[in-house]
């Protein structure tokens, strides 16, 4: 890996969602089909499609997938997304979102535990519910994880004290957009690679719009390409090297219920990717777009400036009416 580049990791958090399960018992959580496969009619849009995209430009992903869902929707439909996206060359590693196996238990007779941020629980449970994760991870992936994301960026110090004791040596949870939040760190502002507890922390990386409070995320469906490239290059002029990217696997779906059963497929964000994928192949010279699984943490500077960018009102305003403007239902 060139230490000179700026390395760039696109992660996918994988996972599906209960629809509703809890509170109406005629419901069930959704199938993978819909919320990671991304099936409308007879065509795929979501992990499918972002490792099609990915792939022309001769791109990988770090995709963190949510396996506790496997006690609601089948342990092997989970190893088979896992072994999709693994048979591709890309890097799978472990999400989770403890509500699912609550709900799985819920159903089962036990006492209702509708809670789902990693943080919230003791560190006794913390550590058990990774090991779980982790061991259900082996079992259906056949690998062990090396990296690890919370379920809605609900992660703490503790949290990573819990992966540790769990041979897990990389973190993706940190996310100032919500800290305070979901997000239950305690040491601020992160925006760059730093070890805390023994295990390097990776923020998803943010910027701020000037005269606006609060962090972006560079979240692919969220924010435009030119928000996302021009962070980047201030980024580089401040010797960042080290660049999260996010997006999940319905993401290029656009949404209409909870039940996703008016899914369709999301233009805009469609031809985002894929034009933030063709601008990165254009600049191989100095990005690397590499994979979390694989980072070479000597590598890793863990003592910079964790500077966060601002960015001008311009192009945030844009791409607001542009985003607007592609929720109208009739589009």
């Amino acid at each position: 890996m060139a230490v000179d580049k700026t390395r760039v990791y696109i992660t996918v958090d994988v996972e599906t969602s209960l629809g509703g399960a809890w509170r109406n018992p005629d419901y069930a959580p959704l199938p993978l089909e819909r919320t990671v496969f991304g099936k409308v009619g007879a065509e795929f849009y979501g992990i499918p499609l972002i490792m099609d995209i990915l792939e022309k430009y001769g791109l990988r992903a770090t995709f963190f997938t949510e396996v506790f869902c496997a006690h609601n929707v089948g342990r092997d439909e989970v190893a088979k997304a896992l072994r999709s996206m693994r048979d591709r060359g890309h890097d799978v590693q472990l999400h989770l979102h403890p509500v699912q196996r609550f709900y799985s238990e819920y159903i089962a007779g036990q006492p209702r535990r509708e809670k789902d941020l990693m943080y919230q629980f003791t560190p006794d449970e913390q550590r058990q519910l990774i090991r779980d994760g982790v061991s259900l991870f082996r079992e259906l992936s056949g690998q062990k994880p090396r990296a690890y994301r919370a379920g809605c960026y609900g992660a703490s110090e503790e949290t990573l004290q819990a992966l540790r004791e769990n041979d897990i040596d990389i973190d993706s949870s940190y996310n100032l957009a919500y800290l305070g939040d979901t997000c239950g760190f305690k040491i601020q502002p992160l925006n760059a690679p730093i070890e805390i507890e023994g295990v390097c922390e990776f923020p998803v990386t943010v910027f701020r719009v000037a005269g606006v409070p609060g962090y972006k995320p560079l979240e692919i469906s969220a924010v435009s390409v030119n928000e996302i490239l021009a962070a980047i290059r201030l980024l580089q002029g401040e010797d960042c090297k080290d660049v999260v990217l996010v997006l999940h696997s319905f993401s290029l779906l656009k949404n209409l219920g909870i039940r996703y059963d008016a899914c369709r497929p999301d233009g805009m964000v469609i031809q985002r990717l894929r034009k933030l994928c063709a601008v990165f192949a254009e600049l191989k010279d100095e990005i690397e777009v590499t994979v979390l699984g694989e980072a070479n943490l000597t590598t890793i500077s863990k003592d910079h400036s964790h500077v966060v960018p601002t960015l001008g009102w311009l192009q945030p305003s844009f791409r607001r009416v542009c985003q607007a403007a592609n929720r109208l239902p009739w589009l």
